[in-house]
């Protein structure tokens, strides 16, 4: 699996914003099929710094009501970052 595929994009939320500027934790919506080891090489080798832990989350589908009756929406796997306080990853150019 190529590390462009272990990570599929950062989640952008105000939680996320919050756990960025309070703990130096960045969160990434990861692959189904990638584990601890993969995101933390993934993330090494993507952005140059080496996570200090890495929490993996898997988040069920959820049924979503629509005019056809009951469906359901696709699960997600989310990773944890944590890096240390000297560490930065620049996900956006803010203005």
């Amino acid at each position: 699996m190529h590390v462009y595929d272990i990570l599929k994009k950062p989640v952008l939320s105000e939680k996320t914003e919050y756990l960025r500027e309070k703990s130096n934790i960045y969160v990434f919506e990861i692959s189904k099929r990638a584990n601890k080891p993969m995101v933390k090489m993934a993330i090494k080798e993507i952005f140059n710094v080496v996570p200090r832990k890495v929490n993996i989350v898997n988040l069920p589908a959820k049924e979503k009501r629509n005019k056809y009756g009951i469906g359901l929406t696709q699960g997600k796997k989310k990773a944890y970052v944590y890096l240390d306080k000297k560490d930065k990853i620049v996900l956006y150019e803010g203005v």
